[in-house]
């Protein structure tokens, strides 16, 4: 029986044995599973840090240019303005120039007109 015994009892330390191993490889299995779901976590705040960056960056940029379009605009509105301005002016020196060369131009017709409408 002590052979029996002795052979049970070296199969129950094999156990033993396998079972705190198993028991170590679980533990190490889920310290790694730890560390590499806090890794992802860190990589995933990272990427999402420099994705903002990066959205501001672009933000920015779009911003530096919608301001130098409302320059140009600006800018366009002037040029615009002071050519109504001098059209204007033109017009208000030029217009009784050209009203005045009508009027002498058609003088002589309406004269005429005038006097064969008046009894003599």
């Amino acid at each position: 029986m002590d052979s029996g015994n002795s052979s049970v009892r070296n199969l129950l330390y094999i156990v033993l044995v396998l079972t705190l191993l198993s028991v170590f490889a679980n533990f190490y299995v889920a310290s790694q599973l730890a560390r590499n779901s806090d890794e992802l976590a860190r990589l995933g705040l990272l990427l999402q840090k420099q994705m903002m960056g990066t959205a501001l960056q672009q933000s920015e940029q779009l911003q530096k240019k919608m301001e130098q379009l409302n320059q140009d605009a600006a800018g366009v509105d002037a040029k615009l303005q002071k050519a109504q301005d001098d059209f204007v002016a033109r017009m208000n020196v030029e217009l009784p120039k050209i009203m005045d060369n009508y009027i002498k131009s058609r003088a002589p017709m309406i004269e005429k007109q005038a006097m064969k409408q008046v009894p003599h």
